[in-house]
């Protein structure tokens, strides 16, 4: 998956102008771009910096200083994209009329499985003329082109770069060079075609044959947890060059591995080789091996024997609580320190790594100190989330920095899901924080305040530890085994008298013993380990091992063809057991070389033997990389669980209940009588029998069933077989009429004896409208008398009365409402025509006039006219009827000369505000809050230094931001002998050079003495032996202090170079031709015929100046301030 290209900031296109000046030279540090054509092709060329946004092309670097700028297509989506997209671009043009015979030289870079092509050619009056086309794969590396420009006038360079088949086509240029032909050649002065006029290697050195081995080894090494064997050997033929072009590796099944690949060796130099093995544990390691060198010409080594073994950092000391018995490499994780506690401090720092730990790095950069280094650390996609614990010893007084860089400029912000980022927590001894990534405090490069998308880099800035708390002294029993144990004591105060008694101490438990002072456990029981493989292909080299209480317990695995297996253990109680988990990388196909596993399956199991699980691990966590894809690993890498058995102990639970056995309730289960038992009583006990022993608690079979009945002789239900008399049941003998139907029949009878009625219905009630003097029986038909009026037609008609009483009064109708205008109080029946009484004024006339009235209350009022609104300036009070002349009050302020004058107020309300000029505007810096009119005064804010005696000190600011950078005079010139890293005001004249002789630094030994640089330039004798007279002699003739001849041991120099160091011009004695190179060997400079050179725009550092004066050529070193 590819990134998103990180580019730099694209800087428009500053035209040169027209280039008649020469040598001309563009390195693109100036971020300069070139001129782009905007119509003839498919993209843009771009700056860049660092490495492309694609794998597996481009460059690491720029060909200048390896850490420069560059210009390149872009062959991804994000740039001109691919396959066969054009970018064209051009120089300046050239006027190479007064100064013919001119060279075009630059260095490209065009690495990547699907490169395109590079065409150059030149543009000038007569159109495009083609000079070369550079196509296909040229390697990781900066290559050298040089042409000779065709005879014209003025030109200008095209570039024409074209994409490839797919986005690993990154092409690249650098270092372009128009000016007088140079040497081009090999400059190795050990190469049988060695150069010595070539002032540019081109690569083409060839050497004498090889003569062979003159020692060679292999030995184990380790990369972190990263197995590996190194190779070394010799060339044995003085100053020649062997190419070994392969290293052939095999075991005991043969030769199964050769790596290719070109390793120079010559004389006291070592070539070497570096092979990974194919996994980490048997079959394929801790198993002898053989390896076989095989040289260009043919010859091959002896065979090399070695044994390799698994690389698993970690503490190796068995005594420390960090121990790993596995470990084969001792990481320095057991513990402790070794800081100087009279100069050093200790700290720790804790990295979580993020999604992508593969793109994290960081340096802790320390000062000077017996256990004081800059340690750094990498990680791979293993390491995704997990968190690294590192101990380092920093200097008391000067303390440290913390830098994390992120190789593709995202920091270590994670993909946005919750809890994936990364985060940096530096802690002091005594545990205390000292400073975190997320703190706010730290900053990028430009001093700005970051966090964890700090982009590519973030410092902590300077910081300092505290000494370690010392650690107080505790008086008491230090001995465990002793009641009186104290686990904070560190003094041992003969306090501890009583030995721990082991029993049960549940007071709870049936053996409970009070006297115990320490439970008595059960020292171990049987666990089983449980793997699984949801593939059933085998674990391969991946396996667990077991650990408890510093002893393994052992390792496991399994092999293709089970899905599920088991191991029996035994564990200790109360001992913490770890179980490692080790993920393994094996090869899954033929090739022996392939290191991607298939692991996601395997799982495991620890379980007790309740089955209750103690430690699960489903579906290995490391086959996934956070990204929904598995990864090829090729170390291994494992993780640790740990958790702690129990095995229980000796107590026994109380079982409460009777534990006499001849009792009747007896418990056999039972160890602790609760007074519940309870004697045998015989008897019957069946309930329900006749003769039940309600006592009994154990039945004698003698029960007798009950017969319940009447015992009475007289009744008449008697039952002679009853044995128990039912005296509620008993009936006596009832005579009377024993038939339903009849008239006296007695329900309650039981013996007929002839009397009884026929029933006549009817109604009974002598009292009743209907009564029946003949009935003996009533049938619920008498109707009771009712007195009433019983006419329908007269007011009280009764429909209920069936007797006339002559009441009935005929109907009146009326109103009956005696609070009625209209109440008729002869009616007494209500014909709903009632009337209320209305009350008002009755004449027509009257401004009050009520035509619902029907009785005149003399209320009457005329008509009066006026304004009737209360809160008009005219109202009328007595007007009844309004005549539109009201004229409503508008307050405000009346005052003409006020602020807030209103002329169309009629009424003064006192608010009138007077007039204040000021800045009315809130955002400026001289706002007036109580400002109503504006006087164009404002000033605005200007943010900024104030302090004038600051860096950064802005004349122009009226408002301090907090950004004030104190000056820190001091010498800025990183190769300086006196370089001030917390200098940010440069004193160049501070800066001193030590020239690197053994006479030492100080006066007259300093560079910046030109007349001691000119010393050890014209007499090496001063500078590689001793500082002899001759050397002072010498010294003081330059100064001018000795008038006689240089002493005989130098020569008067035909040419002299001052001053040297030097920070503008250089002068020289006679008129030269000079080139001036760079520490890198690249030309920057190149001049004919002169007596002096300005190099004051170099960047400051060493440069070799070389001179030709006839006909001789000599090399100066020169330093620029």
């Amino acid at each position: 998956m590819k990134k998103i290209l990180l580019l730099l900031l694209l800087i428009p296109f500053i035209g040169f102008g027209q280039i008649n000046t020469f040598p001309w030279v563009h390195d693109f540090e100036n971020y300069w771009i070139l001129e782009e054509d905007t119509i003839n092709d498919d993209g843009d060329w771009w700056l860049m910096q660092g490495p492309t946004g694609s794998f597996n092309t481009g460059p690491q670097g720029d060909h200048t200083t390896g850490a420069g700028v560059y210009y390149y297509i872009e062959a991804s989506l994000n740039g001109v994209s691919y396959p066969s997209q054009t970018a064209i671009t051009y120089t300046p043009t050239f006027d190479v009329s007064q100064t013919p015979g001119q060279i075009l030289s630059f260095w490209y870079h065009m690495y990547g499985s699907s490169m395109g092509d590079l065409e150059v050619g030149i543009v000038d009056n007569n159109g495009y003329t083609f000079l070369d086309l550079i196509s296909g794969d040229q390697g990781d590396e900066w290559h050298l082109a040089y042409y000779t420009i065709p005879p014209t006038d003025t030109f200008k360079v095209q570039f024409t770069g074209t994409t490839g088949t797919l986005y690993f086509s990154d092409i690249c240029i650098d270092d372009l060079y128009v000016g007088d032909p140079y040497v081009i050649g090999c400059m190795d002065s050990s190469a049988l075609n060695y150069d010595p006029t070539a002032i540019v290697d081109d690569g083409s050195c060839a050497y004498p044959p090889c003569g062979g081995f003159a020692a060679y080894n292999a030995y184990q090494m380790c990369w972190g947890n990263q197995a590996a064997i190194q190779f070394e050997w010799l060339g044995d033929t003085t100053y020649s060059q062997c190419d070994v072009i392969e290293i052939h590796v095999g075991d005991a099944n043969g030769w199964t591995m050769s790596y290719g690949g070109y390793w120079p060796a010559q004389n006291n130099w070592h070539g070497f080789a570096v092979a990974v093995g194919n996994g980490q544990m048997p079959p394929n390691w801790n198993v002898e091996h053989y390896a076989v060198l095989e040289l260009a010409d043919g010859n091959l080594s002896d065979t090399i024997f070695y044994t390799p073994t698994s690389c698993i950092p970690g503490c190796t000391d068995s005594t420390s609580i960090a121990y790993n018995p596995w470990a084969t490499t001792d990481n320095g994780s057991c513990g402790g320190t070794t800081c100087d506690p009279a100069t050093e401090q200790q700290i720790t720092m804790s990295i979580k790594l993020d999604n992508w730990p593969q793109e994290t790095g960081w340096t802790m950069v320390t000062n000077t100190g017996p256990n004081i280094d800059n340690p750094s650390g990498t990680y791979t996609y293993n390491d995704i989330g997990i968190t690294y614990n590192y101990t380092f010893c920093v200097s008391a007084t000067a303390g440290f920095e913390f830098i994390l860089t992120d190789t593709y400029g995202d920091g270590i912000a994670g993909n946005g899901t919750a809890g994936s980022a990364g985060e940096v927590v530096i802690y002091d001894c005594n545990g205390d924080t000292i400073t975190y990534l997320t703190s706010g405090t730290w900053v990028d490069g430009n001093q700005n305040p970051v966090n964890v998308n700090f982009g590519t880099v973030a410092y902590s800035t300077p910081q300092n530890a505290v000494a370690c708390a010392t650690t107080p002294d505790i008086y008491g029993c230090t001995d465990p085994m002793y009641q009186e144990y104290n686990p904070l004591a560190n003094i041992d105060d003969s306090t501890c008298i009583n030995l721990h008694i082991y029993g049960c101490m549940d007071s709870t438990a049936f053996n409970y013993d009070s006297s115990a002072s320490i439970m008595d456990i059960v020292p171990s029981c049987d666990y089983t380990l449980w793997i699984g493989d949801g593939a059933a292909d085998g674990w391969g080299n991946s396996y667990l091992g077991i650990i408890q209480g510093g002893n393994i317990i052992g390792t496991y695995t399994m092999g293709p063809g089970l899905y599920q297996q088991t191991f029996p253990l035994t564990l200790d109680t109360d001992i913490e057991v770890e179980v490692y988990y080790f993920e393994v990388p094996n090869a899954q196909n033929p090739d022996p070389q392939q290191t991607t596993f298939q692991t996601m399956q395997n799982s495991f199991k620890l379980i007790n033997a309740d089955g209750v699980v103690l430690m699960h691990e489903g579906a290995n966590p490391f086959a996934n990389n956070g990204q929904g894809a598995l990864q090829g690993f090729g170390p291994p890498f494992w993780i640790v669980y740990d958790d702690m058995p129990f095995c229980g102990d000796y107590c026994i639970p109380a079982v409460f209940g009777c534990t006499d056995s001849t009792a009747y309730n007896y418990d056999p289960l039972a160890n602790t009588n609760d007074s519940s038992c309870v004697p045998v009583v015989y008897g019957c006990t069946n309930t329900l029998a006749f003769n039940f022993n309600p006592l009994a608690n154990t039945d004698d079979s003698s029960c007798v069933p009950v017969i319940i009945g009447c015992m009475d002789s007289t009744a008449f239900n008697f039952n002679p077989s009853a044995n128990t008399n039912d005296s509620l049941s008993c009936v006596p003998v009832i005579y009377g009429c024993m038939v339903d139907t009849m008239f006296n029949y007695n329900p309650a009878a039981n013996t007929d004896d002839g009397s009884c009625i026929p029933v006549i219905f009817g109604c009974t009630d002598p009292t009743a409208f209907n009564y029946d003097s003949l009935a003996n029986t009533n049938n619920g038909s008498c109707v009771p008398v009712v007195l009433g009026c019983t006419d329908p037609n007269a007011f009280n008609y009764d429909p209920l009365a069936n007797v006339n009483d002559s009441s009935c009064v005929p109907f009146i109708y009326g109103c009956m409402d005696p609070t009625m205008w209209n109440y008729n109080p002869s009616a007494n029946t209500d014909n709903g025509a009632c009337i209320a009484f209305a009350y008002g004024c009755m004449d027509s006339t009257m401004f009050n006039y009520d035509p619902t009235a029907n009785t005149d209350n003399g209320t009457c009022e005329p008509y009066i006219h006026g304004c009737t609104n209360p809160i008009a300036l005219n109202y009328c009070d007595s007007c009844n009827t309004d005549d539109f002349s009201c004229i409503l009050p508008i307050y405000g302020c009346t005052d003409s000369t006020m602020f807030n004058y209103n002329p169309l107020a009629n009424v003064d309300n006192n608010s009138c505000v007077p007039y204040i000029y000021g800045c009315t505007d809130p955002s400026m810096l001289n706002y007036n809050p109580s400002a109503n009119s504006e006087d164009f005064s404002c000033i605005p804010y200007i943010y900024g230094c104030t302090d004038s005696t600051a860096l950064n000190y802005d004349s122009t600011a009226n408002t301090d931001n907090g950004s004030c950078v104190a000056m820190v005079e001091g010498c800025m010139d990183q190769t300086a002998w006196n370089y001030d890293i917390l200098a940010n005001v440069n004193d160049s004249a501070s800066c001193l050079y030590d020239a690197g002789c053994i006479t030492g630094a100080g006066n007259p030994y300093w560079l910046n003495d030109p007349c001691y640089a000119w010393v050890i330039s014209v007499d090496d004798y001063c500078c590689e032996n001793e500082w002899d007279n001759i050397c002072q002699l010498t010294y003081d003739y330059c100064e001018g202090t000795w008038t006689g001849p240089i002493p005989l041991r130098v020569p008067s120099p035909e040419i002299v170079v001052y001053p040297n160091p030097t920070d503008g011009i250089i002068n020289i004695n006679k008129k030269v031709d000079i080139n001036v190179f760079n520490y890198l060997g690249d030309i920057v400079i190149s001049k004919n015929n002169i007596n002096a050179i300005d190099v004051s725009y170099l960047s400051p550092g060493v440069y070799n100046l070389q001179i030709t004066y006839n006909e001789n050529t000599i090399n100066v070193k020169i330093i620029k301030k």
